[in-house]
C-alpha cells in the first residue's frame, strides 16, 4: 500500500516554473519564477525587484480542507499565483501595457491548465479549471509594479486509515 503521508502529489512551484520556461510570452517578458508567503510577504519579489522585470510568484502557504467524496477522502488545496510586471513609475500607459501582459499570461496559463488537467487526473490530481478566480492588483500596490493573482483548486486523495502503530495506548 502506498504511504500517502510521504507524497506531495502536486508541486505548484515546479509546475508554474515549468510553465514560465515553456510559455513564449513568459519567456519574452522574462517572468522570473519565485515564491512568497502571501501578498503581505512577497519576499522573492522584493529581493529581486531591481534585477528582474517580471515575476510568477507562487504562494508557499495554502488553504486546505480534507473532505469525503464518494467514500474516499481528498485534500482540497488552494494555491495562489501572482503574475507581476514592473513598469515605468508614473507612466500609466506603461502600467496598462504591463497589466495587459499579465492578463494575457493568465489566460494562457489557464488554457494550459485545462490541457494538463487530463494528465494530472491520471496521477489522481484533480484541478478545478472550470472556476479560477483572479484579482488585479491596484496601482498603489508596489511602486512601479502591477499585475494580478489567481487561485487554483487542487484535490488529491489522502489516506485516513487508522494505523494503531502510530499511537501509544
Amino acid at each position: 500500500m502506498r504511504n500517502m503521508d510521504s507524497i506531495n502529489l502536486f508541486d505548484a512551484h515546479a509546475y508554474f516554473k515549468s510553465l514560465c520556461a515553456r510559455n513564449k510570452l513568459a519567456m519574452a517578458n522574462k517572468f522570473y519564477p519565485c515564491s512568497c508567503s502571501g501578498i503581505d510577504s512577497l519576499e522573492d519579489v522584493v529581493s529581486n525587484i531591481r534585477t528582474q522585470s517580471a515575476f510568477c510568484c507562487v504562494d508557499d502557504t495554502n488553504d486546505s480542507v480534507v473532505e469525503q467524496i464518494n467514500g474516499g477522502y481528498f485534500n482540497h488545496r488552494v494555491f495562489t499565483v501572482f503574475l507581476l510586471k514592473r513598469y515605468k513609475l508614473n507612466d500609466m500607459a506603461d502600467r496598462q501595457s504591463a497589466l495587459s501582459i499579465c492578463r494575457q499570461l493568465f489566460r494562457q496559463f489557464h488554457s494550459r491548465l485545462i490541457i494538463d488537467k487530463e494528465n494530472l487526473n491520471n496521477e489522481l490530481i484533480y484541478l478545478n479549471t472550470e472556476r479560477i478566480p483572479s484579482r488585479e492588483i491596484g496601482k498603489y500596490f508596489m511602486g512601479g509594479c502591477t499585475g494580478l493573482y489567481f487561485m487554483v483548486d487542487v484535490q488529491e486523495p489522502t489516506q485516513l486509515i487508522y494505523n494503531k502503530d502510530e499511537w501509544s495506548e
